[in-house]
């Protein structure tokens, strides 16, 4: 006999694991698929977890601001904590996009987020290690920061499964069908699950699950390289999220003594694989020698030849869409994505999570999200920043 839901969610990373716990608030009777042994495992474990409203498209910053604003209440609100660390999001650019941040800023500013420009000096007194003879202007968002990935998606988690719903792991789809009311989904164990919604969240899995519910969701893994450095005993603790977009990297604190360093040049995050398991974890040395030089040339202390080495190395996967802005859409009445985030589903998820609940229950959208519908793609009708800064490019 079959199992039965009222919502299926697949996909136990931090956005499906979200979606349940709002679905499971909301009294529905929820259940959550998850082909790996835990939640979290796979973009989620390896996300920067920055929070932040900076961005250059008006509805992805009302959306992350309503969810820096969860951030913020998220051990109130879900009863574990997430770990955030407000210690502030910073931007440095050059004379080049010095107008484009001063455009984008204001922007910001109209749409209530706390954010205010600076000048290089102003952000060294926040951040006394930062180098800025080559920056032109800064921004700050006080109320930015970043937060722990598996104390976020263990919460959610946990949260969910204490108001109901049911966290199945170690369960990967085999097959999808549709029944005219809803959807017969089964798993590699043979036990099929009768479900009247479904909503993926299927991370760099969606274009193969996709194609099991007739969908062709243009989703592809991107391989990203990390490096976490040691920073020198003159410059520990937490620090603000550094986004340099004049040497193209982001900086923020790992730990009381790391830093973890992050590529934003497209030239990086251009190995586009045809599959998210089997990639090379590792990370090369051309990328640790890359990290190392920008770290030293934006601050203090971590010139390379320093005594202060690499703490630890890895690369992970960038779910991404050809616009590098995620699908939150839904098809016909009873099936529904939300995948495809590239880079922006962590400080979404709070509100994305929300937004499929509703969509699933039938109730109007909480939030406005008509943007990131999947036709776009085929209308050409890509979504883009209206502030495009020079070399940061789609990041943005």
């Amino acid at each position: 006999m079959a199992a039965a839901t009222d919502v299926l969610v697949i996909g136990g990373g931090l956005m499906g694991c979200a979606t349940a716990y709002y679905l499971a608030k909301s009294g529905a009777k929820t259940m959550l698929i998850e082909r790996n042994p835990s939640p979290g495992l796979e973009t989620t474990a390896r996300s920067g977890a920055i929070i932040r409203a900076h961005y250059g498209v008006p509805t992805l910053v009302k959306l992350a601001l309503e969810a820096n604003k969860r951030y913020a209440r998220f051990d109130d609100e879900i009863g574990h904590p997430c770990g955030f660390v407000p210690g502030g999001y910073s931007v440095l650019v050059d004379e080049g996009d010095a107008q484009n941040l001063r455009d984008i800023t204001a922007m910001h500013q109209s749409l209530g987020v706390n954010a205010q420009l600076l000048t290089p000096a102003e952000l060294k007194e926040i951040v006394p290690a930062v180098k800025i003879d080559d920056a032109a202007l800064g921004a700050y968002e006080p109320d930015g920061g970043f937060a722990s990935p598996p104390q976020t998606v263990t919460a959610y988690a946990a949260r969910a499964k204490e108001l109901g719903a049911d966290l199945r792991f170690e369960s990967p789809v085999t097959e999808a069908h549709s029944d005219g009311a809803g959807w017969q989904v089964t798993l590699r164990s043979g036990e099929t699950i009768s479900a009247g919604q479904v909503v993926l969240c299927t991370g760099n899995w969606s274009k193969p699950i996709g194609a099991l519910f007739g969908l062709d969701l243009p989703v592809t893994p991107a391989r990203a390289q990390i490096v976490v450095l040691e920073r020198p005993a003159s410059f520990t603790g937490t620090f603000p999220v550094v986004s340099d977009l004049i040497n193209l990297a982001y900086f923020r604190a790992d730990g009381d003594s790391g830093m973890w360093v992050g590529s934003s040049d497209n030239a990086d995050l251009s190995e586009y694989l045809p599959r998210p398991d089997g990639f090379d974890e590792t990370t090369g040395a051309q990328a640790v020698s890359d990290a190392r030089r920008k770290a030293s040339l934006r601050f203090e202390g971590m010139e390379e030849g320093d005594k202060g080495g690499v703490q630890r190395t890895f690369s992970g996967l960038y779910e991404t869409t050809p616009d590098w802005q995620p699908i939150l859409d839904s098809f016909g009445s009873t099936l529904h994505a939300a995948v495809g985030f590239s880079g922006h589903g962590f400080k979404l998820a709070p509100v994305v999570g929300e937004a499929m609940a509703a969509r699933a229950l039938g109730l109007t959208d909480p939030f406005d999200i008509s943007i990131f519908t999947l036709p776009r793609f085929a209308e050409e009708r890509p979504i883009r920043s209206s502030y495009p800064y020079l070399r940061a490019k789609f990041l943005r």
